[in-house]
């Protein structure tokens, strides 16, 4: 029986320092039924003398050259297409495979069609080769199979990549349309495409895992991983990966879900703290924003968002109404909603509108209005005109000259932004008066 063939996809630009010593890694494996798929996005220096020669010393290398380049996930893509083993390994140009790597984890896949992604432990090197000394810890200790569901939750939980970079995976190429990879929800991700990817095949089957270091990620000054628009960019991933992936099935509990969004958050913060003011600043606040919108969603225990991806749903106007309140209204149930507007027509039309906003958002169930008793011969008339001119709801009222004594710690505050009555002692709904001012009043 034929040894299956491998396609070892081996994108570059400019890699002619690392290149040969990577390439030769791929050549020396001991499953000798190889393809090496080279795609050379334009590259600059001698990358392209350098694969001349080595493709003419092994028929087993072709060559893709791209012109104009196609940036490094486009090239990536482009290899897989162009790809015709039943297998498919990346290699970056710069990362390294031991001679046994493929043959293990081919045997790995070939455990049973259930298993739809091989890797093992990889070292970290530096870029004279040299192990970096702890810095990739055992994902296990033993080797074996790996409920799909369940890994790919402890990924998107921690918003780590603990599954490894493209050179130390295996896949087969029928699990993987090159079209999917291209974007997600309709737009694309900047720098952890291979997270979306391990993903998908993790949403289908088995993980195959051997802690035996079977590859080296070399990290060197060169890479990407600190150009500041991939950073910022790669926060602002996460969110929509996580969003993304409990869609597909995985986070079922929505405290892992909840776990998930609040290490996002603690990754754009990080990331903004690591990067300078720059023009990327955006994408890291856009990625704090995503995921607390999404945690006031599970907050709330909303979850009339059908499969509308988040970066969708943040920005809808019920989000984003939902966002315009102090965040602190929907930290728990409020027993009772208190407003004390001011005898003027378009603040008690107001008021009592946002007092059915309230009830309708289940922020508090019985709504009260406090009123000084000199003024309720003035005040209730209005309240009555705005109650007829709307949707019916229950209002007590309640004569007081100092309606901020009847707070209690349960209760919510319903007042205009620079209102004070409250004294700041509980959350407070916002009544939006500008908006109010630019509505005819009810008579």
């Amino acid at each position: 029986m034929n040894a299956a063939l491998v396609s070892v996809l081996v994108p570059t630009y400019n890699g002619e320092r690392f290149l040969g010593e990577t390439l030769r890694s791929a050549l020396a494996q001991t499953h000798q039924a190889i393809e090496v798929l080279v795609g050379d996005d334009s590259s600059t220096d001698g990358t392209a003398g350098l694969l001349r020669e080595l493709a003419a010393t092994d028929s087993r290398i072709r060559v893709l050259r791209h012109a104009p380049a196609r940036g490094a996930w486009g090239n990536s893509l482009s290899l897989l297409t162009e790809a015709r083993g039943e297998y498919v390994k990346f290699l970056y140009h710069d990362d390294l495979l031991e001679p046994d790597c493929v043959a293990t984890l081919v045997g790995g896949l070939e455990h049973s069609r259930a298993v739809t992604l091989a890797f093992s432990h990889r070292s970290i090197i530096d870029e004279e080769g040299h192990a970096i000394e702890g810095a990739s810890p055992l994902l296990l200790t033993t080797e074996g199979l790996l409920d799909g569901r369940q890994l790919g939750d402890t990924v998107l939980s921690s918003c780590r990549n603990i599954i490894g970079e493209p050179s130390t995976c295996l896949f087969r190429r029928s699990d993987v349309d090159p079209a999917d990879l291209v974007e997600l929800d309709g737009r694309p991700l900047v720098a952890n495409e291979d997270v979306a990817l391990w993903l998908r095949l993790l949403s289908r089957g088995k993980a195959y895992y051997t802690p035996r270091t079977l590859s080296s990620f070399r990290r060197h000054g060169l890479q990407q991983t600190a150009n500041p628009r991939v950073l910022a960019g790669g926060a602002l991933d996460w969110p929509r990966i996580i969003d993304w992936g409990r869609r597909q099935g995985f986070l079922a509990a929505a405290d892992e879900e909840r776990q998930a969004h609040v290490e996002a958050l603690a990754m754009a913060a990080g990331t903004l703290s690591a990067l300078p003011a720059s023009e990327y600043t955006g994408e890291v606040l856009e990625a704090a924003f995503l995921s607390t919108s999404r945690l006031l969603e599970l907050h709330t225990g909303d979850a009339a968002h059908g499969g509308r991806p988040l970066s969708e749903r943040a920005h809808a106007p019920v989000a984003l109404s939902r966002l315009s309140q102090q965040l602190d209204v929907w930290s728990r149930p409020h027993a009772v909603a208190l407003a004390a507007p001011a005898p003027d027509p378009i603040e008690v039309a107001a008021t009592i509108d946002a007092l059915r906003q309230v009830r309708a958002s289940g922020a508090a169930p019985h709504l009260v209005l406090a009123v000084a008793p000199r003024l309720v011969a003035t005040v209730v008339p209005l309240a009555e005109a705005a109650l007829a001119a709307g949707p019916d709801i229950d209002v007590d009222l309640v004569p007081t000259d100092d309606p901020a004594a009847l707070l209690e710690d349960s209760w919510l505050a319903v007042a205009p932004r620079a209102g004070t009555w409250h004294r700041g002692r509980v959350p407070v709904w916002i009544v939006d008066l500008a908006a109010a001012r630019t509505q005819p009043v009810a008579r």
